[in-house]
């Protein structure tokens, strides 16, 4: 890329080079220090658990000599890097430790053991709305949420016009927050938070509140700080925005790390965990039936190539059409179709959408048709998931979870999920050492 350096690329270097003679690491530590926008090594957080308020004043007098708490250990040992410009998403179950993994990282818990770095400015939306004064308005609240910040005032001034724009909250940015909706108050702390371009954006569960609406404009403004080269520790229990948005992944289980690596990889593992554990997993809801502001799904239908009769039973080696019909209220509104096929023991089979196919999407009302030549499904009970996508892929308009059931028979000799095109060959060898090739149907006992 050609342009002006980063400044804090010349400045490291400066320094790497005033300090090389001292010491010889210097630039490798200057460098690495550039290289991870957070890096844990053995981070650690334990809270001690009294029965009643009276065991903290006993322990206290004993002056450690007698034990009156237990320990309750919310992260234990987690070391991990984030690179500059990445994504990182957490996942694991409802008191896993990802919350208080954040909050380590923002800084605003102190470590019981184990380091924490980072690099650049943090904007954290932990818990929106966190720090709010209800008595103050909502303008008052974004300079003062944005003095906590580092944004002097003046330049937090210059501002507020597009964070209330973002937050389209009207005359109210001059009422008392104590007087908004929730709705209000949702979108205003996340403008708020998300105006101060940081360089590391920590977002737990954010995208979890608000109307539709609201999260779609989340959503585009996180797809822009990614575009940006923001690095992303992003928290979530809809696993399908975890595999698109993440770059790598953590699964954290009781407080430590179960896995971790690449998206998809560390998602499928935690999703046979899920299995395994007969836990539903949580997803995003589906849109009540019906004409709304926003894409809907008319009417899903499976078929066999050239017939246009609904079917609810395939041989392998059929060809099998789905055809979603779908309705854009408000066009042009980009749309993208997403399939996913599950077998009926929970276990993914297959999925695609035009948004990972490249195929343009869709701006007004229509119907998309995904054909499956020559089905390699073997004998079974399936059904099939459809949704409709925003421009990103992220955010779902509608969806029909796992709800057009179909099933498979084969006189095939075989067994597994699906049939693979495959040919015989074996080689025997003659008395005489001579190798002889033979052909499926010529071998005798």
């Amino acid at each position: 890329m050609g342009g002006r350096r980063p400044p804090g690329i010349d400045r490291c270097d400066r320094l790497s080079r005033g300090l090389s003679c001292l010491y010889p690491d210097a630039t490798c530590l200057c460098r690495r220090a550039l290289m991870f926008a957070i890096e844990a090594q053995q981070l650690s957080k334990v809270y001690r658990i009294y029965a009643n308020p009276k065991d903290r004043l006993k322990e206290f007098l004993s002056r450690g000599r007698r034990r009156y708490h237990q320990e309750f250990w919310a992260l234990h040992d987690a070391s991990f890097h984030v690179g500059g410009g990445s994504t990182l998403g957490l996942i694991g179950d409802n008191g896993a430790g990802k919350s208080t993994l954040l909050q380590l990282v923002a800084g605003v818990l102190r470590p019981s053991s184990g380091q924490i770095r980072t690099q650049g400015r943090i904007s954290t939306i932990l818990e929106l709305g966190t720090g709010f004064n209800p008595e103050f308005t909502g303008r008052e609240n974004a300079l003062m949420s944005g003095t906590i910040m580092g944004i002097p005032p003046k330049e937090m001034a210059r501002r507020l016009p597009e964070i209330a724009a973002f937050a389209e909250i009207g005359d109210f940015i001059d009422r008392p927050v104590k007087l908004y909706s929730s709705g209000m108050y949702v979108r205003l702390a996340f403008a708020v938070v998300t105006s101060v371009d940081p360089d590391v954006l920590i977002i737990d569960e954010a995208l979890s509140v608000g109307d539709q609406y609201f999260q779609k404009r989340c959503i585009d403004r996180i797809e822009a700080f990614r575009k940006a080269g923001k690095t992303i520790l992003f928290c979530s229990h809809n696993l399908y925005q975890i595999r698109l948005i993440a770059d790598e992944a953590l699964w954290l289980k009781d407080g430590r790390i179960a896995e971790a690596g690449e998206a998809s990889r560390v998602v499928g593992c935690y999703e046979s965990y899920l299995r395994e554990r007969e836990i539903p997993r949580e997803s995003t809801p589906a849109q009540d039936r019906g004409p709304t502001a926003f894409p809907w799904i008319c009417r899903v239908q499976l078929s066999r190539d050239g017939d246009d009769a609904p079917r609810d039973q395939f041989v392998t080696g059929e060809d099998l059409t789905v055809t979603v019909e779908y309705e854009v209220p408000q066009s042009p509104t980009v749309v993208h179709v997403a399939v996913l096929i599950h077998r009926n023991d929970d276990v993914m089979v297959f999925a695609t959408g035009t948004h990972v196919a490249d195929v343009a999407p869709s701006t007004c009302s229509g119907s998309v048709q995904l054909r499956f030549p020559r089905l390699a499904l073997l004998a079974g009970s399936y059904d099939v998931s459809v949704s409709l996508l925003d421009e990103h892929g992220l955010h779902i308009y509608d969806r029909r979870p796992r709800e057009f059931k179909f099933e498979v028979i084969h006189n095939i000799k075989a067994l597994g999920l699906c049939y693979l095109e495959h040919h015989w060959e074996v080689e025997a060898v003659a008395v005489n050492g001579a190798p002889a090739v033979v052909r499926p149907g010529q071998l005798r006992a």
